[in-house]
C-alpha cells in the first residue's frame, strides 16, 4: 500500500533536529544563579576563610573606650580599663556644689576686706564696697593707719571736685601696692591695679590686705 510506504519511509530517516540531550541534569538554583550573573553556591571562592578561635581571642575589643585584651595561652595578661572621668562630668550636682561653695568663700573673703577696714579706720563703708575702693584713697589711709607715712601723699576729693580723675585714682592704687610691697607682701599675693580700679577683683584685694596684717602683725609680734 503506497500509505504504508511513506509510513515506513519517515521511520527509517532521522531528522537532525530531534536530537537527544543526553547531558547530566542540572539543578535549577544553578541555572537561576548563572542567569543572574552569580557564581554557583559551590565555588570556592565564596567560602569565607575559616577563623581560628585564638584569632578572635586575641582580638582587641573596644566599646566605649574600654579595651581587654586576651592574650594566648603562655602570653602576659593586658587589661585596659576606661579612665575613671572626674566627679565634674558624672554628677551634675556636684559641680553646682562646688560653685555654691567657692562663692560662700569669696563672700566671706569680702565680708572680712569691708571688716578689717572698718573696724581699723572707724568708718562705715557704703554696701557697693567695689565703688568705694575703686579711688585707691581709703586703701592708703589703710596702709598709713598700719604703719605712718608709708604713702607719703594721697589724692583726695574735694567739695569743688566729689570725683576724682582716673589718673590719680591710678596714682592712689599703685602708691598703695608699692606701700604694701615695701611692708614684706610677696608679690604673688599683691592684686594688680586693675583689680581695684575696675572693680573686678574684691578676692585678689581680700587677699593682699589680709597678707598686709598678717605681715604686719609677726613683724610687730618680733619686736615685741
Amino acid at each position: 500500500d503506497q500509505n504504508e510506504f511513506i509510513i515506513q519511509d519517515l521511520e527509517s530517516h532521522s531528522f537532525p533536529d530531534e536530537v537527544e540531550d543526553r547531558s547530566l541534569p542540572t539543578s535549577p538554583t544553578a541555572n537561576n544563579a548563572t542567569a543572574f550573573g552569580l557564581k554557583p553556591r559551590s565555588d570556592l571562592s565564596l567560602t569565607p576563610d575559616p577563623v581560628s578561635f585564638n584569632k578572635l581571642t586575641q582580638a582587641p575589643v573596644e566599646r566605649d573606650r574600654i579595651c581587654y585584651n586576651f592574650p594566648s595561652e603562655g602570653g602576659t595578661d593586658r587589661v585596659f580599663v576606661r579612665p575613671q572621668r572626674s566627679l565634674d562630668s558624672v554628677d551634675p550636682q556636684f559641680t553646682i556644689r562646688r560653685k555654691m561653695e567657692q562663692l560662700r568663700e569669696e563672700k566671706e573673703l569680702i565680708d572680712q576686706l569691708r571688716e578689717n577696714i572698718e573696724v581699723r579706720l572707724r568708718i562705715c563703708l557704703p554696701e557697693d564696697l567695689g565703688s568705694a575702693l575703686m579711688d585707691g584713697v581709703v586703701l592708703c589711709h589703710l596702709v598709713n593707719h598700719i604703719r605712718p607715712r608709708s604713702v607719703g601723699s594721697i589724692h583726695v576729693p574735694s567739695p569743688a571736685v566729689p570725683k576724682l580723675s582716673m589718673a590719680k585714682c591710678r596714682r592712689n592704687v599703685e602708691n598703695f601696692l608699692e606701700a604694701c610691697r615695701k611692708m614684706g607682701v610677696p608679690e604673688e599675693k599683691l592684686c594688680l591695679p586693675h583689680h581695684i580700679l575696675e572693680e573686678k577683683g574684691l578676692v585678689k584685694v581680700s587677699i593682699t590686705v589680709l597678707e598686709l596684717l598678717d605681715v604686719t602683725s609677726v613683724k610687730q609680734a618680733l619686736c615685741i
